[in-house]
């Protein structure tokens, strides 16, 4: 009996493309954005308005001068104790800010945080073992396989699968053709194959192209 080779599943590459991408992209982009403001960001003095201690750290809370940020919200981020003392005392820290993007900005003894960087990598590893459980269970969750005895000639399907009980309580199978025999055929759909023994019928279809057939089931 011949057998088609299991096909790439488009969708699903498609659909694992897409996550890993919005996982993915923006710590990229983070990344990219902490690089340029340390070679190429304006250096800067900001005016501090709270250092607030927070264990070994301490966040502090800044305002740029408004020719770099005419809005002048505040902004935040955790220094280390040295840089802190030096902020509470004088009220002011020096700072390097993105020309154009004052929300990308790093302070002098800023602590980096690892934090966007862990988020990252676990949600890569779970989709990881998705795709491993998906790989190695996706052949063993499908439903039993069905057989049954054609009625008629084998024809040309159409998209998708169909186990649809008739009138006369045969059943008309429509899936992928998954296998070729001397007198039979697999159909694989969605959730399970069903084998037909094609008796006198003949079988036109090529393996890997979209057949249904009226059958009566027997097991």
């Amino acid at each position: 009996m011949s057998r088609r080779r299991d096909g790439v599943r488009w969708g699903r590459v498609v659909l694992v493309v897409f996550v890993l991408l919005v996982i993915n992209v923006p710590y990229a982009l983070h990344e990219w954005e902490q690089h340029r403001v340390a070679t190429s960001g304006e250096q800067v003095t900001a005016t501090v308005v709270e250092v607030t201690p927070d264990g070994d750290v301490a966040n502090v809370a800044v305002k740029f001068p408004a020719s770099i940020d005419p809005k002048q919200p505040v902004h935040t981020a955790k220094v280390d104790a040295t840089a802190a003392r030096e902020a509470e005392r004088t009220k002011q820290i020096g700072a390097r800010v993105l020309k154009g993007h004052p929300s990308v900005f790093h302070l002098d003894g800023q602590v980096r945080s690892n934090a966007a960087l862990v988020v990252t990598v676990v949600a890569d590893v779970l989709v990881a073992l998705m795709l491993t459980l998906s790989w190695r269970l996706g052949g063993r969750i499908r439903r039993p396989t069905l057989v049954g005895v054609a009625v008629e000639d084998v024809r040309h399907g159409d998209d998708g699968s169909l186990l649809d009980k008739q009138d006369d309580g045969t059943y008309l199978v429509n899936g992928e053709v998954a296998s070729t025999g001397p007198s039979s055929l697999v159909l694989a759909l969605r959730d399970r194959d069903v084998e037909i023994h094609l008796r006198d019928h003949v079988n036109p279809i090529a393996i890997g192209e979209r057949a249904q057939v009226r059958a009566q089931l027997v097991g």
